[in-house]
């Protein structure tokens, strides 16, 4: 059985991706203020993954620190995403 900061990691992957996907939709369909949103969302996420607080710390690389969750969401993700269109 996962313990808990295996279970943890995942969630956070799971939700990292789904944002991500989101945010694909939202480029492929050209809506701009939503992908700002999904950027801030996943900026968020990354943050929040490794218990980081801009404010206290105003030297974290936070593009580095998106880039990096990005990595490990995308190789470590297990879980296979379906985005269905709305119709």
């Amino acid at each position: 059985m996962p313990d808990d900061d295996s279970l943890r990691v995942r969630e956070f992957v799971r939700m990292f991706r789904l944002i991500s996907s989101a945010k694909e939709a939202a480029e492929a369909l050209q809506l701009r203020n939503l992908v700002h949103l999904t950027n801030m969302a996943l900026l968020q996420v990354a943050l929040d993954w490794d218990g980081l607080d801009p404010e206290r710390d105003p030297d974290i690389d936070l593009g580095g620190l998106v880039r990096e969750k990005a990595r490990i969401a995308m190789r470590n993700g297990r879980e296979n995403l379906l985005v269905l269109p709305h119709t």
